[in-house]
């Protein structure tokens, strides 16, 4: 749904015109081929941010968690304009992050052909039936490295798992009175990412230029609700929304969010999908170690909660019901007796 209604923005203007360094939503985008090329290197200007880009809001996780009122409506409207909003104080610690990858380089070689090459990255798509799939392997299961890489990943995802159920918790119970629509409860999947510099690569085009959930191949963001994207270092996010692309500096203290296409089908539209990816260059002496992030795709099960609750009498209301029915049968009776 919203795949298409970027794609159709973006097709329907004029091969002629050049590509606006500031996106417009009230005038014809550039081709989708120029905002493939432009993706990666989007300009900075020295103009003040409230007039280039997008107020992105940011809430700490802490006021998510007591429903701060005034964090919650900041979270709520950011995901309902933009399709994307910031989480800090996560928890989840740069030692803890960098920890995860201490056995990944050798991993990577043992599950090599698990590893696809995009440009300046590497990427390595997880999930648990994949990890248990790869310990059938006879050099896969007796080694050592792959398990602590194993349970180490396990915890982070479960990490990141937590916290996407307690956002989807606050997005169902604070969305008014508008219809929801039941999810599909997908497997999650966390994909990691090795990034390189880029000036020490091949000058290949990169499909990931453009969010890779546009990519006619690798259309899966429509099967999942949320996109947590952490970096283990400092980095920029760069979004592509409805109202074309922009970007913005993230760290391993904030996870940005977007919203996916289950979320606004469960929402029938009042929140936006928006499609995005980190990227990181690393200093060159660190290249050998390499730079890493993490992109996790979720369907949280609670999301359906809040269709249940809107589609049925909740207990409380049956019994207000009840009340109010012998009170008006009691004082009926009185009159008439």
């Amino acid at each position: 749904m919203a795949i298409a209604r970027i794609r159709s923005r973006l097709s329907s203007a004029s091969s002629t015109q050049p590509p606006s360094p500031m996106p417009n939503p009230r005038i014809s985008n550039p081709p989708f081929n120029n905002y493939v090329d432009k993706l990666k290197n989007i300009p900075e200007f020295d103009i003040p941010d409230d007039i280039t880009r997008p107020q992105i809001a940011e809430v700490e996780y802490r006021l998510i968690k007591s429903k701060d009122k005034k964090a919650i409506q900041q979270m709520l409207d950011s995901a309902i304009k933009y399709g994307v909003f910031r989480l800090s104080g996560h928890g989840i610690s740069p030692e803890e992050l960098q920890a995860a990858f201490t056995e990944a380089e050798f991993c990577f070689g043992l599950l090599a052909e698990r590893w696809s090459r995009d440009g300046d990255r590497e990427e390595f798509a997880w999930s648990r039936s994949a990890m248990t799939a790869a310990e059938r392997r006879k050099e896969v299961k007796s080694d050592d490295q792959y398990h602590k890489f194993r349970q180490k990943t396990e915890s982070l995802a479960n990490k990141l798992e937590v916290i996407a159920k307690e956002v989807t918790k606050i997005m169902g119970s604070n969305g008014g009175k508008q219809p929801r629509k039941k999810i599909k409860e997908n497997e999650t999947r966390m994909t990691i990412f090795k990034h390189s510099n880029s000036s020490l690569q091949p000058h290949t085009p990169r499909s990931s230029q453009t969010p890779r959930a546009l990519d006619g191949s690798k259309r899966d963001s429509a099967a999942f609700a949320l996109g947590l994207h952490l970096p283990v270092e400092p980095g920029e996010f760069r979004l592509l929304s409805e109202d074309g692309p922009f970007s913005f500096r993230t760290y391993p203290s904030t996870i940005v969010f977007t919203i996916g296409e289950q979320v606004e089908e469960w929402s029938y539209g009042e929140f936006r999908t928006a499609f995005g990816e980190i990227n990181i260059e690393p200093d060159l002496q660190e290249e050998e170690k390499g730079a890493y992030s993490i992109e996790f795709k979720c369907s949280p099960s609670n999301l359906n909660d809040a269709v249940d609750k809107n589609e049925g009498i909740s207990i409380t209301d049956q019994i207000i019901f009840i009340v109010i029915v012998v009170i008006v049968y009691n004082l009926f009776s009185y009159l008439l007796s």
